[in-house]
């Protein structure tokens, strides 16, 4: 029979945010704190753009067309966070995209993330229906 842990609180030993976690094998280990998601969003981008869903958001800002800032509740450490995210789209253009951050000319920050979608070959900006982003640490 498989064991049951339920429990409110969650520490680290030796620090309250550390708890590694080891692989199946033993070979691989990580930080908890470090492998969880720290915000995500699922969000309207063709029209008016709003969340349709999320985490540790606060606002979401339409720059212009397909160009987002999402503003964290809660700031992450440093600017130093690691991004992913995917669009999908309702033409039949080819969609690049998202891409987040530092595109050449947004300064990555702590407190938010400059999301854009755009055409692949053109490069021309998009605004389409289904545009997610995923944020770590």
């Amino acid at each position: 029979m498989a064991s049951i842990l339920k429990v409110d609180d969650l520490r680290g030993n030796t620090s309250a945010g550390d708890i590694t976690i080891t692989s199946e094998g033993g070979s691989a280990t990580m930080q908890l704190q470090q492998g969880v998601a720290k915000a995500w969003a699922n969000f309207q981008g063709n029209s008016t753009a709003v969340f349709r869903d999320g985490f540790n958001n606060s606002s979401l800002t339409d720059n212009g067309t397909g160009d987002y800032t999402i503003t964290f509740t809660n700031a992450m450490d440093n600017a130093n966070h690691s991004n992913s995210g995917m669009v999908i789209a309702q033409s039949t253009s080819y969609l690049n995209g998202p891409m987040i951050g530092d595109s050449g000319s947004y300064t990555m920050v702590s407190g938010s993330i400059r999301v854009t979608t755009n055409y692949a070959g053109s490069g021309a900006s998009a605004r389409e229906d289904r545009v997610y982003v995923n944020v770590t640490t």
